[in-house]
């Protein structure tokens, strides 16, 4: 099982590497939709092998992660779309007889989203160990951190290469 995942994550990160063959013969724009679907692979491997996940485990987890971040992004579209508001509404002298409650709104949907989140993790506690928990905690806030790191990577050595 493990050789398995070893290999999906080799796969996967030929895919991702900026010399990959297979990449360059695609349309810029093609590139550009699937990195967020590899990074996600990507992502989901790395987890179930931190986790030692088997493959039943994975599918649970992973099912109660996806509901989560469904969740999480209907949140964050009403949160966008109430901030929009309130962004009109500052603009206009005469609208600010709703600001009050679009305000409220806000602030709603913040507590919904952290109730959201509360929820996810209380849900996980129950089905991980404490100490896969607690590496699940950790890898979720380190795995933004690394991403950048290597975004900001990535473009030196695109930047060096172009200079040579």
């Amino acid at each position: 099982m493990k050789l398995l995942w070893t290999l999906l994550i080799a796969v996967s990160l030929f895919w991702i590497s900026e010399d990959g063959v297979a990449q360059r013969r695609r349309p810029p724009m093609e590139r550009e939709q699937q990195r967020p679907e590899r990074l996600e692979q990507w992502k989901k491997m790395k987890l179930v092998e931190l986790l030692d996940l088997n493959e039943d485990e994975a599918v649970r987890f992973f099912a109660k992660q996806n509901s989560h971040e469904d969740k999480q992004r209907e949140l964050m579209g009403l949160r966008k779309e109430a901030v929009d508001d309130l962004e009109y509404m500052l603009r206009q002298k005469d609208e600010k007889k709703d600001l009050q409650k679009t305000l409220d709104k806000i602030l709603e949907i913040d507590q919904n989203m952290f109730a959201e989140r509360r929820r996810y993790h209380d849900e996980l506690r129950k089905s991980l160990t404490p100490e896969q928990f607690g590496k699940f905690l950790v890898f979720e806030r380190n795995f933004g951190q690394e991403l950048r790191n290597a975004m900001k990577e990535m473009q030196r050595e695109r930047r060096f290469r172009e200079r040579d």
